[in-house]
């Protein structure tokens, strides 16, 4: 930079548009590593180790990148066991996992920074977006830092992806390539395919609309060629998967522990999660209808991906423990927590967020809102937003952006801690490990079984010759 250059010139801007988000990608990581306990790190997890490591040791890397798992496609997961397993020994594999896990959850958050550019008026807000990656309430206890649960993710970078600005081939290009590795790993992106129609004659969008198509395709055959198990047990309600959403994703954006909440239900009545629902259904149709276009068509991507995941999910995953309009008392107070609540509440948190963005802007406290006449953009009558009425309805817009931005802050202070994760009390994978090095050591040339989490039921082969190896060094 030379003397005498600008503050705002195009190099600074430049710099800036590549150092920010760098940065932020590493406070984000940070954030959301220091959320895990070191028994959470230590463990391996359901799919990571049963699935993804044992067919990775019988078929190799290439074979296993693209083999089906319950009909369906897990191509990043399975890339990041097969990092994790060539980059470290072998009794660090879960701490590994939990950490390019971390890594990559923060990429996505880091991304959403970038993405919202454009769409998101205040930065607070895109911070607050860029963060839910991390600090989501129900994260730690199953979703975050395991591969197996990665696709959630990915899965929710993609209506960012496909609603930001892009003026350029090489944004285009980048975008379709993460678009392309979200949809090998997560067929529920296809829920997004109608935002292809936003801004499609911008032929920039192309890679990204084709990287989601390839994705979404490949996943569809593959479902259709190795379809899942059918269910065992009869699909919930509709009233089971109303009053699941009210209990799961969105009480679960406030709070980590689901038995708290069966807690309250339990002595006050399901009214205490459906009213709040309400409240926020109402909010989100006056956001639907003051919100400039942008704003718009990403709070109602967040609102239908949260109903996606979740009804998606329940639909497909039938359990006796999803049949909320059913419950009495004693069932309420063992109220469990789902991998797609986790799932589901981003977005719900995610719309709390651009609700207070439009909110802020509505109020003049971020470019927009108002101008000389009124209301920008519609919503309310010019004519009648003059004088003290005008200066009223300023005020209250902005007294509930600020409202919404610290709630979503606070729900991400005060569920920063969680100590009892499905996996706080492992088994933890170096003790297992190391226990196997005896067995290994009197049969080198057979396999050890290793336990991991969640269950008895769950365990992975690994060969002895690598375990020979690690306690070798």
């Amino acid at each position: 930079m030379t003397d005498g250059e600008p503050t705002g010139s195009p190099v600074r801007r430049r710099v800036l548009s590549i150092v920010v988000p760098l940065v932020l990608w590493v406070v984000i990581a940070v954030a959301g590593w220091l959320r895990l306990t070191p028994q959470v790190r230590n463990t391996l997890w359901a799919e990571d180790g049963k699935v993804f490591l044992d067919e990775q040791y019988r078929l190799g890397v290439a074979g296993a990148l693209f083999h089906d798992y319950a009909g369906y496609l897990h191509v990043v997961p399975r890339l990041v066991v097969a990092v994790a397993s060539h980059i470290g020994p072998i009794d660090r594999l879960a701490v590994t996992v939990s950490a390019l896990c971390v890594v990559v959850a923060a990429a996505v958050g880091a991304a959403v920074w970038v993405l919202t550019a454009g769409v998101i008026r205040s930065v607070v807000a895109r911070l607050l977006l860029a963060l839910i990656p991390a600090l989501v309430p129900l994260g730690p206890m199953e979703i975050q830092a395991n591969a197996a649960n990665l696709h959630w993710f990915l899965m929710f970078l993609m209506p960012f992806a496909l609603l930001t600005p892009v003026r350029s081939w090489s944004k285009g290009i980048l975008l379709g390539i993460a678009t392309l590795l979200a949809g090998l790993t997560e067929i529920q992106i296809v829920a997004f395919f109608p935002l292809f129609f936003v801004g499609i004659r911008n032929r920039y969008r192309w890679p990204i609309i084709l990287g989601s198509v390839i994705g979404g395709a490949a996943q569809v055959v593959t479902t259709l060629t190795h379809p899942r198990a059918a269910a065992s047990v009869p699909h919930e309600t509709v009233a089971d998967m109303v009053l699941g959403y009210a209990v799961q994703p969105f009480a679960g954006s406030f709070t980590w522990s689901m038995p708290a909440v069966g807690r309250v239900i339990a002595e006050h009545g399901v009214w205490v999660v459906v009213l709040p629902l309400v409240v926020a259904a109402v909010l989100t149709a006056l956001g639907l209808w003051l919100g400039a276009p942008g704003q718009r068509w990403m709070l109602g991507s967040m609102v239908w991906a949260s109903a996606a995941v979740w009804f998606g999910a329940v639909f497909l995953n039938p359990n006796q423990m999803l049949a909320f309009a059913h419950f009495d008392a004693g069932q309420w107070l063992g109220n469990w927590t789902f991998r797609y609540s986790a799932a589901g509440s981003m977005y719900v948190i995610g719309a709390f967020v651009v609700l207070a963005d439009i909110a802020l802007t509505r109020g003049g406290l971020v470019r927009g809102g108002f101008d000389r006449g009124g209301l920008v953009r519609g919503g309310l009558d010019r004519g009648a937003a003059t004088g003290r009425h005008r200066v009223g309805v300023v005020w209250a817009f902005r007294v509930v952006g600020i409202l919404l931005v610290l709630g979503v802050a606070l729900s991400f202070a005060l569920n920063f801690s969680v100590d009892k994760a499905n996996r706080q009390a492992g088994p933890y994978w170096d003790q297992g490990i190391e226990t196997s090095e005896s067995r290994c050591a009197q049969t080198p040339s057979a396999d050890a079984s290793v336990q991991i989490a969640p269950g008895p039921q769950w365990a992975v082969s690994v060969p002895c010759a690598i375990i020979d190896q690690d306690a070798a060094r």
